[in-house]
């Protein structure tokens, strides 16, 4: 539609053929890319072969078979339910994994929240990221796509307004809009919500709104997630063909080349962690929470140290637009919540990544196809 230019990400460290860079029980370990690092952990020497997602596909992945998807008529089956359940741990567990084993699967992409997610949600969004979709963002950063559409949709876009109360008859929606201290009614034949529950749970509606979906608005957890960006004065890490991504058993967890597509001498590498080391980072204030991103930042790449020129943080939880990063669902909630989440209540409509099966951005848009299709249906 927009014809935005797509970068895979990585592509710079691809580039220099960068190695990978681990820092594990205390030891940093830079490893030639797609080998893997004498790992610290007392593992059967099988276990050590595998690797996080060999372990991953012999204690979890095998073990499940195949699943519904969530979207599908008759969803939850007794399979969902089962998994449903559990945590992965737990499933791990109960197949033999040790706690070796369960120290690095949390090295995964989604590891850091195996021990409170529901396994059933674990293994849906596992299930999308090993279907060998390649990551990509757009060159110039992602912002240019609400950029775009901003362009596009020119007057109909109001800024600065927030929504105060939604209330609907068998013909109209009425959204009562707060801008500039002032309130207006605007009406629409159909509304879509893309707000977050997090959000959209401090917002006045009728009584047209089903209990189930009230239920699920109310409830609707969103996991803590909290970032660090330290700019760099030189790009080190590629001089000396090192990653500019870093996997971590420390509190920072995972550390990340933000700017790795962009030109110039200068960069950002920051850190990015959810769930307890979230919150951990979250209740320090500002100017800590930068020290403690620079210092164990600096213990996996020590020339940030000499390179550091600044930073900031961000705590999503505290955002008042998301109060929080990505919607979730603890053992047991997911098969009871998410049959609710999306359904459409008269002329409502919902979207956003919390109504799809996936937390990233290809669900959000996956979201607005669906409840684009929904209008489209209704209007027919």
């Amino acid at each position: 539609m927009f014809d935005l230019p797509l970068e895979q990400m990585g592509a710079a460290e691809k580039n220099v053929a960068a190695n990978d860079v681990f820092y594990l029980q205390g030891k940093r370990y830079v490893v030639p890319p797609g080998t893997s690092p004498d790992w610290p952990y007392g593992l059967s020497p099988e276990d050590r072969k595998l690797g996080p997602q060999g372990l991953w596909e012999k204690y979890v992945g095998s073990r499940v078979g195949n699943i519904q998807e969530p979207l599908s008529p008759g969803w939850p089956d007794r399979a969902a339910t089962s998994l449903d359940a559990l945590t992965v741990n737990e499933i791990a567990r109960k197949n033999g994994a040790t706690d070796a084993v369960l120290s690095m699967l949390r090295l995964t992409f989604l590891g850091e929240d195996f021990d409170y997610v529901s396994a059933l949600e674990d293994i849906v969004w596992q299930r999308f990221f090993d279907s060998g979709e390649i990551g990509s963002k757009l060159r110039g950063g992602n912002d240019k796509l609400p950029m775009a559409f901003a362009q596009k949709l020119g007057p109909r876009i109001h800024y600065g307004a927030a929504v105060r109360k939604v209330s609907q008859n068998k013909d109209r929606v009425t959204l009562s809009v707060s801008r500039a201290g002032q309130v207006a009614q605007v009406e629409a034949d159909r509304v879509v919500l893309a707000i977050p529950f997090s959000v959209l749970r401090d917002v006045k509606l009728d009584g047209s709104i089903s209990s189930q979906k009230r239920n699920v608005i109310s409830r609707l957890r969103y996991v803590p997630i909290t970032r660090v960006y330290l700019q760099s004065r030189t790009r080190f890490w590629l001089d000396k063909k090192h990653s500019g991504y870093a996997s971590t058993d420390l509190p920072i967890r995972t550390i990340l080349d933000f700017t790795e597509a962009q030109p110039g001498a200068r960069a950002i590498v920051g850190t990015e962690n959810s769930g307890p080391n979230a919150q951990l980072a979250a209740a320090m204030k500002p100017e800590e929470r930068l020290r403690w991103g620079l210092e164990n930042v600096s213990k996996v790449f020590p020339e940030m140290a000499e390179n550091f020129e600044g930073g900031t943080s961000i705590v999503w939880s505290e955002e008042p637009w998301s109060m929080g990063g990505s919607a979730y669902f603890t053992p047991g909630e997911m098969t009871t919540m998410f049959p609710h989440v999306a359904t459409v209540e008269g002329r409502i409509h919902f979207a956003g990544e919390h109504t799809s099966t996936l937390f990233v951005m290809e669900g959000a848009a996956r979201s607005g196809v669906r409840a684009v299709n929904e209008i489209n249906a209704a209007s027919n």
